[in-house]
């Protein structure tokens, strides 16, 4: 007689394992350098400093934009001057 085949349980993702894996693409997002695997490996404390920064850094890029932005619609073209004067200190010029 034909042998037997007993299926193996489906694997589900916890939904903590699915928000740790959400945590590891971020950071391979930000960090393309890192793959899945290294982040894994990665302790909790560096993946969370290491998303902190990137998260820091994206909200000055989106600010810094914002200011871009608005600067010509001040009062006189000011904020333009301004805003020269600050990324001239920011680059050490």
């Amino acid at each position: 007689m034909g042998r037997v085949v007993v299926a193996q349980p489906v694997r589900s993702e916890t939904s903590s394992e699915g928000q740790k894996r959400e945590l590891y693409a971020e950071v391979c997002y930000f960090y393309p350098q890192y793959t899945l695997q290294d982040v894994a490996r990665l302790p909790a404390r560096d993946i969370t400093l290491l998303l902190k920064v990137a998260r820091k850094q994206k909200a000055i890029e989106m600010f810094n934009l914002v200011q871009i932005v608005a600067a010509p619609h001040t009062k006189k073209g000011q904020g333009v001057k301004q805003l020269s004067e600050h990324f001239k200190k920011e680059s050490n010029l």
